[in-house]
């Protein structure tokens, strides 16, 4: 990794675990002017159920991208994410970037209840504007603990069904540095999140993951804040994953990567684009499915 690119992360890291909020300075930095073409839009009666979308430049329907923000279930703010907005709408996807309530207002499972119903808004708005949203769909991305969300609202029983969705739904999923195998909660912030709730039902790796569509994980060897063995092993368990570990990577590392000045990582973009090169995101039709391959990172299709 370039010495400049490193310091930058490194000291990025340093403030952000310091509770300074060097990611709104951050987001300032990197999101120029983009701005979100449907703002706040309602998908529930809490005031942190909203969400913003973003469309990217070229004409006609964008598939939808949605992006779930880390924060340790009791933090975050979707206005400091434009910056992943710019990212991903560069690569022509419309992006969403939805709030969800937090510990210690709620917990468990009600951020994944979010999560889904932020899902199903989503649905329904993309055939309201099917002249600018694709009903293709949809591909979930996250880092941290929104990394979690992804995985376990589609992996966990009934959030999807809940919101009038099924798995079919979902095409990929892409997860940053996330938590999937951290049962006994050994921190503070996964105590406070999931109480006494058993591993059975709050652990991506206990759940049925056939539901899953193809994965990408990427994780940073040097990330003492999720391990990276939650990454390997569910993609250890996964029917379709690709798993990239980033040498000298830490946690912060996988989502300042996605930056464009200094931050920006090509061994994190790189894999992320080959990820979603050439998926065939077409409108689900009835009865029709995700169909795989059976090789990781394998087209996505429909099947009867």
């Amino acid at each position: 990794m370039p010495m400049k690119r490193k310091l930058s992360i490194t000291l990025l890291a340093t403030v952000l675990l310091s509770g300074c909020d060097a990611l709104g300075a951050f987001n300032f930095l990197q999101a120029g002017r983009i701005a979100p073409a449907f703002d706040d839009v309602a998908y529930g009666d809490h005031p942190r159920q909203r969400l913003d979308i973003y469309l990217p430049a070229n004409a006609g329907p964008a598939p939808l991208l949605v992006f779930f923000y880390g924060g340790a279930w009791d933090s975050g703010e979707k206005s400091k994410y434009a910056f992943v907005a710019r990212r991903f709408t560069a690569m022509g996807y419309a992006v969403a970037i939805p709030d969800y309530r937090l510990v210690p207002e709620v917990h468990f499972p009600a951020f994944l209840e979010d999560s889904a119903a932020a899902l199903g808004k989503l649905r329904s708005l993309a055939q309201s504007h099917s002249d600018q949203l694709s009903t293709a769909p949809l591909i979930l991305a996250g880092h941290s603990a929104g990394a979690y969300n992804a995985i376990q609202v589609v992996a966990g029983s009934d959030f999807l069904e809940d919101a009038g969705l099924a798995p079919r739904d979902i095409a990929a999923i892409i997860g940053l540095s996330g938590p999937y195998d951290f049962y006994p909660y050994k921190v503070a912030s996964s105590r406070a999140a999931f109480g006494a709730t058993p591993a059975a039902l709050s652990q991506p790796v206990k759940q049925d993951l056939s539901r899953l569509p193809p994965l990408l994980l990427i994780t940073g060897d040097s990330d003492d804040t999720v391990k990276p063995r939650n990454s390997i092993r569910l993609a250890e368990l996964a029917p379709d994953a690709r798993l990239q570990v980033v040498k000298g990577l830490g946690h912060v590392g996988t989502l300042t990567a996605l930056g464009h000045y200094l931050t920006s990582n090509p061994d994190v973009i790189a894999p992320i684009e080959a990820f979603l090169q050439g998926r065939e995101l077409q409108p689900p039709g009835p009865g029709t499915g995700i169909g795989r391959t059976g090789e990781p990172g394998s087209a996505i299709g429909t099947q009867p």
